[in-house]
């Protein structure tokens, strides 16, 4: 008997009319498809014919008819020349035509006076000039002067579409010549083909579109059929059971809601136990419905049972706790057979983790995770909001943190995030409830002030300003400053347009960031070298004695300046990796084991990454990773040899142990100036270079054991 009746859900006439229709439905769309394509196709050809049309007629009437009609074909002149530069770079420049040429008639026949033979492109063969020649299509415009465009046409050179355009003699009465410029009709289709993309990809969609409704139409009339069956077998049947999460009910539709029957979930959901609602005997269930909803939930329900829909909606309950919760309520009402309501059906579910979830998901997507600000995507639809006329003038004011490359690579990521962070606090501090700041990426942060003008925006960049220098002066974290750089504009009525306003404060940043770049930068670079002095051995006065040793050797050597600078530079900075190294490695007063070695040994790499971070120091980066490299090839951390090291580090590293063994350190006492530089001989050849060596002993024995104390003091 199911079977029978799930048969007769449709008609039998309209199950077999369903195959008919469908079929009838793909053959229109086809037929339809078919001939919009056509059409396109025919309207891009057109279209493609005209350009080349243009084209051609432009050139042609750039061309000077005396230089046109003084052509031969057999003799080379200024004019043959004039013109064959022409249409050689007409090829060139234009993708798409692959021979260019003039034609003349003489004695019924055609020849090809000058071409684009000699362009600089595969496109050009001296075969096609008997091709171009011969062609049939040549007579119609000598005869109707009249510009043509051939269809595609078969030669011994391949398949082509010309455009002929006749050349007029200098009174406009008679032809002279013709300008032919041949397309490869394989490329012509092709371009063809690309415009029709978007009409094929139409085309598709409407014909999916189209099915997927008559689709959908024959589903809706099984559906409702279905659904119709199911209402008359099945309307008296209850369809909430107590083991069903949440809690099931059947009540009345009264304004407390008399419950019948409760499911044993309402314990879990409100805190009372399901005997407590029936018939109201300790409280009714309108009784936990939060105060502020129970009018909008009587609304609903009034409107549902009168259209006869089922319902759904969220609510809050107030549970036996005080704690208040998120509830679905999904219900039907069971009518009489008078047609009015004799009761509720439905079930009510606890979906507060859902809504926090929701919550969530809503402050996420308007706030950037790091900082807790808003995001871009939020600022751009505040950017909208604000764009009124109530709230102009509106400022746009954009700070970008100098250095923030450099405070990663030095200090590692986190300590770069945590400069992001401050930085938005103290933006944050000094603007009003009314204004949007967001994180938009990066070091850089965007201000949006509502109704405030030119001056009021420069006033609350001065208090940022401000504030960031307090943070600087107070700051007991001393490894680094925070450093901004601060730019702003001002729509002041509907004449602007925002995004011109925006695009004129990132001007305004960039010009300020420029001007702050070299003391921003030095800034960060000194605060760095504070950094390695107060956690190494490594003085300001090593950097001294290092740049005077240095360019000593390279003033000898007749080093240009800019060689000088860098040495000088290096001398301070070559050993800037080891602030990525631990103290306890740094200030060993004994020898390092080989692990506490390898590590040790990567300060140049770190030293180099730090340096290619910043453009004032990037020069000297590769100095930097090889300053520990040896003559012999032993030295780390690529293992160099001879003359592979680069001049300036092969300097350095004859200053630098020599400085190292003259000094005290923790681990030993300083050597006599005889056995320091004894012992530079004797390593020439091996750890350095033997002319520096050579070189660099000779220079401080001849200047003398006090030299460069002073030279330094004086």
């Amino acid at each position: 008997m199911k079977e029978k009746h799930t048969v007769r859900l449709l008609p039998r006439s309209g199950r077999n009319r369903t195959p008919l229709t469908l079929i009838s439905a793909v053959v229109t769309v086809a037929i339809a498809a078919c001939l919009y394509l056509s059409f396109a196709w025919f309207r891009y050809d057109r279209m493609a014919r005209l350009e080349a049309a243009a084209l051609a007629q432009s050139v042609a009437s750039l061309m000077h008819v005396e230089h046109i009609a003084a052509l031969t074909g057999e003799t080379e002149d200024h004019n043959a020349h004039l013109v064959e530069q022409s249409l050689r770079q007409l090829v060139e420049v234009t993708d798409s035509i692959y021979y260019a040429y003039i034609l003349r008639q003489d004695d019924g026949g055609y020849t090809i006076v000058s071409d684009s033979s000699s362009a600089d492109t595969t496109a050009s063969r001296p075969t096609k000039r008997s091709c171009e020649e011969t062609a049939e299509a040549n007579r119609i415009p000598f005869e109707t002067g009249r510009h043509f465009i051939t269809g595609p046409i078969s030669t011994p050179c391949g398949d082509w579409i010309r455009a002929l355009v006749p050349i007029f003699d200098s009174d406009s009465t008679s032809v002279i010549a013709l300008l032919g410029l041949s397309y490869a009709a394989s490329e012509w289709r092709g371009k063809l083909w690309n415009r029709m993309i978007p009409d094929v990809i139409v085309v598709f969609c409407l014909s999916a579109l189209a099915f997927t409704l008559v689709h959908l139409l024959r589903r809706n009339v099984q559906l409702r059929a279905a659904e119709e069956s199911r209402q008359e077998s099945e309307r008296s049947k209850s369809v909430f059971f107590a083991q069903l999460p949440g809690m099931a009910y059947r009540c009345k539709n009264d304004p407390n809601w008399t419950m019948e029957f409760v499911s044993e979930g309402s314990l879990e959901l409100t805190g009372h136990k399901a005997e407590s609602f029936i018939l109201n005997r300790d409280i009714s269930y309108n009784a936990i419905i939060s105060p502020e909803y129970r009018d909008l939930v009587r609304e609903e329900w009034n409107r549902v049972v009168l259209q006869r829909k089922r319902y759904r909606d969220q609510y809050e309950i107030i549970t036996k706790s005080g704690e208040r919760k998120w509830v679905l309520e999904l219900g039907q009402a069971i009518y009489a057979d008078d047609g009015k309501a004799e009761a509720l059906e439905g079930i009510v579910l606890d979906i507060s983790d859902q809504k926090e979830k929701d919550r969530q998901i809503a402050h996420l997507r308007k706030h950037d995770f790091l900082t807790g600000l808003y995001n871009r995507s939020f600022l751009e639809q505040e950017r909208q909001r604000l764009d009124q006329g109530e709230y102009w003038p509106l400022s746009v004011v954009i700070c970008d943190i100098d250095g923030l490359r450099v405070i990663n690579d030095a200090y590692g990521q986190d300590e770069g995030d945590y400069l992001i962070i401050k930085t938005g606090q103290l933006i944050q501090n000094r603007l009003r409830d009314t204004d949007v700041l967001a994180h938009t990426g990066g070091g850089e942060f965007i201000v949006l002030l509502p109704r405030t003008d030119g001056q009021a925006a420069y006033d609350v960049v001065s208090d940022v300003e401000s504030s960031i220098d307090s943070y600087n002066r107070t700051n007991e974290r001393s490894l680094y400053t925070i450093s901004v750089s601060i730019g702003y504009s001002t729509k002041e009525g509907p004449a602007q347009d925002m995004q011109a306003v925006v695009n004129e404060a990132h001007e305004h940043l960039r010009r300020r960031k420029m001007l702050n770049q070299n003391s921003s930068h030095s800034a960060i670079v000194a605060s760095i070298m504070a950094a390695l002095y107060a956690k190494s051995q490594e003085t300001e006065e090593h950097g001294q004695r290092l740049g005077r040793l240095s360019t000593m050797i390279g003033r000898e050597l007749d080093l240009g300046q800019s060689d000088l600078d860098a040495l000088e530079l290096l001398s301070k900075l070559h050993d800037i990796g080891k602030i990525g190294i631990d103290d306890y490695i740094l200030n060993k007063p004994s020898h390092l084991s080989e692990e506490e070695w390898a590590i040790m040994k990567q300060h140049p790499e770190i030293g180099h990454r730090i340096a290619m971070t910043s453009p004032q120091l990037r020069h000297i980066a590769p100095y930097i990773l090889y300053h520990h490299e040896r003559w012999d090839g032993g030295g780390y951390p690529m293992g160099l040899r001879d003359k592979e090291i680069p001049l300036i580090a092969r300097i350095l590293a004859v200053a630098d142990a020599f400085d190292a063994m003259t000094q005290d350190r923790v681990y030993r006492k300083a050597l006599p100036l005889d056995d320091a530089l004894t012992e530079i001989e004797r390593n020439a050849g091996t750890q350095f270079d033997p002319e520096i060596a050579e070189l660099f002993v000779g220079l401080i024995r001849e200047r003398g054991e006090n030299w460069l104390e002073e030279d330094l003091t004086g």
